[in-house]
């Protein structure tokens, strides 16, 4: 039974085709703070939820929790990150820093993708979706699902 549960596969999003991906739109997490400095860069600050206080703990009385995390961006991070203002697509992204720092599209999209893949998985920002992409990626969905309900029957 546990050996089950260990071998079952983590569902994975169904693969999203690189023309597709090139008209993503990603955007700021609106629930994040950030400032620029003097440089140039940007500092990101990530709420964090707050632990339950509990009654008679002399440290959380002495020693608050911490309400935010700070993220310091590097030069070109922080320029994608002024570029992702809800207008641009990937492509206009990978095209400014094409012209800005003269990488082959390619480089820049690669090095793009990584680092937006880490952006999101930290939750800093989102992706809105062209709607043809969106629709595929809902019947997806549905189609699994009704799988998944013909497999309990």
């Amino acid at each position: 039974m546990v050996l089950d549960r260990l071998r079952r596969k983590k569902e994975k999003p169904p693969p999203i085709p690189r023309s597709e991906f090139l008209k993503m739109v990603p955007i700021r997490n609106p629930e994040l703070r950030w400032e620029k400095d003097e440089d140039g860069k940007f500092q990101l600050f990530v709420p964090l939820q707050q632990p339950k206080e509990k009654k008679g703990k002399l440290f959380s009385k002495l020693a608050p929790s911490p309400t935010e995390k700070k993220i310091q961006l590097d030069k070109i991070g922080s320029i994608v990150w002024e570029l992702c203002d809800g207008e641009r697509s990937m492509e206009g992204i990978i095209e400014s820093l094409h012209e800005e720092y003269k990488l082959l599209p390619s480089e820049a999209e690669v090095s793009l993708n990584a680092y937006f893949n880490q952006l999101s998985k930290r939750g800093l920002v989102g992706f809105v979706l062209p709607e043809e992409t969106r629709k595929r990626l809902e019947e997806a969905a549905r189609r699994e699902e009704e799988k998944k309900k013909k497999k309990k029957k």
